[in-house]
């Protein structure tokens, strides 16, 4: 869990500004609560269940509360490390035998980007250049 989800769990279960922080600082300094730590978990995971783009990775993690630069560095990280592409991440997506416009579709809504999806679909309406 990042500080910030964490920092917002707590106002909405009704703790003061100051029991806030203090449960925070509690919480770093027993070491429970490490956003570095954990967003490298979370990237790692995204990564390695793939079938996210990675801007759609790096989205998800800014959105669960981590700073962009650090999601950034986690995601580069677990990226290099486990071998990631995007187009491997695309393929294991699509299912033999779909609809190629459902497939592009899928891709698409995933975060995958426009000329990996037509070149892993050639020839799907909608997805030419301006279309």
């Amino acid at each position: 869990m990042s500080t910030v989800s964490l920092r917002e769990a707590l106002r909405r279960a009704g703790l003061t500004e100051q029991e806030v922080e203090s449960e925070l600082e509690a919480a770093i300094r027993l070491g429970a609560l490490d956003d570095r730590r954990s967003v490298r978990v979370r990237a790692r995971a995204l990564v390695l269940r793939g079938g996210w783009g990675r801007e759609a990775m790096h989205a998800r993690l800014v959105q669960q509360g981590y700073p962009p630069a650090l999601a950034e560095d986690a995601l580069a990280e677990a990226i290099r490390d486990e071998g990631w592409t995007a187009r491997a991440a695309a393929a294991r997506l699509l299912t033999p035998g779909a609809a190629a416009r459902r497939s592009a579709r899928r891709l698409l809504a995933r975060g995958f980007d426009p000329a990996l999806v037509r070149e892993l679909l050639p020839g799907v309406e909608g997805m030419d250049e301006g279309g």
